[in-house]
């Protein structure tokens, strides 16, 4: 009887380790719906599959929706490979500072808002900075249906950064000389690409990395450098007078996009930690990722593999090696 009690329990513990060993070898990563973000979670993959022998599943959702997954540490999402910040600092207090059971990596590129045109519409009408936009020159150039308004794209419906950028647009001088226009970003998209090939002027409120400037040549309205003192949002969810009660004059804040995880892998797969920690891909990069799936409609996943078997350097890089 006793040995056949050390052969079940020596028998159950075997499994028991098993089971661990391979909970701890699976990793699942958030997939977000942009093209650059699924290139960037398929290379994560195949790095960490080849280099570590994980299997790694993929799943897709959002930022919410990760972090929750993360936090219960269970496995259903561990990385979630593209946060902006301060853009989701709302997530981070919560998660991050507050909860303490998702870590974040350093900076993988630097991102930005801000107000774009196109090279020739400096060069050939001096259009530079936000400031010039009150000229009414630039106004008129920008007036598509004659009513004497110039029009600038401001986000789409649903963005945070969409009402950010109606305040700015107040509180820089410009906002009554325009129709702020919100609509789904592929709008303005096939605007911009049209008015650019016909040297028309036009302006919008963009955002870097994106394809649209490896299609044309753009360029950035310069602005004041951020100033805290100077960037007061009230809470544009819930303040129903919430374009009242801000006041935005100043360039957005720095943004950098990091990966985050959950802390489960501090302790389950700490190869996979150093990875994250050591992935910088430089905003240059995600451009190009962007433009391979928006313009060039590549496969994400073929395309991620071609870029980890061309770019054997920058993996190791990534590696530590």
């Amino acid at each position: 009887m006793k040995m056949l009690k050390k052969l079940l329990t020596t028998a159950f513990l075997g499994i028991f380790w098993a089971g661990a060993a391979q909970a701890a070898d699976k990793i699942v990563i958030g997939e977000p719906n942009w093209g650059y973000a699924k290139v960037m979670t398929n290379v994560i993959k195949i790095v960490a599959e080849e280099n570590y022998g994980f299997e790694v599943d993929i799943v897709p959702g959002n930022h919410a929706v990760f972090f929750k997954a993360m936090d219960q540490g269970k496995g259903e999402v561990d990385i979630h490979p593209d946060l902006w910040l301060p853009n989701n600092q709302g997530l981070v207090d919560e998660y991050v500072n507050g909860k303490g059971t998702v870590a974040l990596t350093g900076q993988t590129f630097p991102a930005m808002d801000a107000f774009c045109s196109t090279r020739e519409a400096m060069d050939k009408y001096g259009l530079k900075s936000v400031y010039d936009l009150t000229r009414p020159e630039i106004v008129e150039l920008t007036d598509r249906n004659g009513d004497g308004k110039g029009e600038i794209w401001v986000g789409a419906p649903g963005w945070k950064s969409t009402k950010i950028h109606q305040v700015r647009a107040r509180d820089y001088g410009f906002a009554d000389l325009y129709e702020l226009q919100i609509s789904e970003e592929t709008v303005i998209l096939a605007q911009i690409d049209a008015d650019a090939k016909a040297g028309k002027v036009v302006v919008w409120a963009c955002y870097l990395p994106h394809h649209i400037f490896g299609m044309h040549e753009l360029v950035v309205l310069e602005e004041p450098e951020h100033d805290p003192a100077k960037w007061v949002l009230a809470d544009l969810n819930d303040d129903a007078n919430w374009y009242e009660n801000s006041s935005v004059a100043t360039s957005f804040p720095p943004v950098s996009s990091q990966i985050a995880y959950s802390k489960r892998l501090e302790k389950d797969a700490p190869d996979m930690v150093r990875l994250l920690n050591g992935i910088e891909y430089g905003q240059q990069l995600v451009n190009d990722w962007s433009f391979a799936i928006a313009v060039e409609e590549r496969d994400p996943v073929e395309y991620a593999r071609e870029w980890v078997t061309a770019n054997p350097d920058v993996v190791k890089g990534w590696l530590g090696q």
